[in-house]
């Protein structure tokens, strides 16, 4: 018995290309997940600003890039109305699939674990 897989079903569900240190091959990137079999990327971000950047560029490869709303643990420090209203904005979008990216990280605490757990709270409530 062989096991045929075909090579356009694999996705990448943990992007961060909107990172600066890819501001000059996002392109080549796509194209080179592409060839490997990536057929669809998923963006993280880990801001609200970060969230919006990447469903807006997502937006721009239909079919091919998604993306998040979401703050990481580390920034969970940001939490606020504000924050929430804007992630439920961005969220609204065609190209945004998940919630996220959340959770708690207690392995460096750039935010304190009670803030890491309200804020987590609050994406579940998304």
């Amino acid at each position: 018995m062989s096991l045929s897989i075909s090579m356009q079903s694999f996705i990448d569900i943990g992007v961060n290309l909107m990172h600066s240190s890819f501001n000059r091959d996002r392109e080549e990137i796509i194209k080179k997940a592409k060839e490997q079999g990536v057929s669809k990327l998923i963006i993280s971000g880990g801001t609200v600003e970060g969230s919006a950047e990447a469903a807006d560029y997502a937006s721009l490869y239909p079919e091919t890039l998604y993306s998040t709303a979401g703050i990481h643990p580390h920034e969970a420090k940001t939490w606020c109305d504000s924050a929430k209203e804007g992630l439920q904005e961005i969220a609204k979008k065609e190209c945004v699939r998940a919630i996220g990216e959340c959770g708690l990280d207690y392995n460096r605490n750039f935010s304190p674990p009670d803030l890491q757990r309200l804020c987590f709270e609050r994406h579940i409530a998304l």
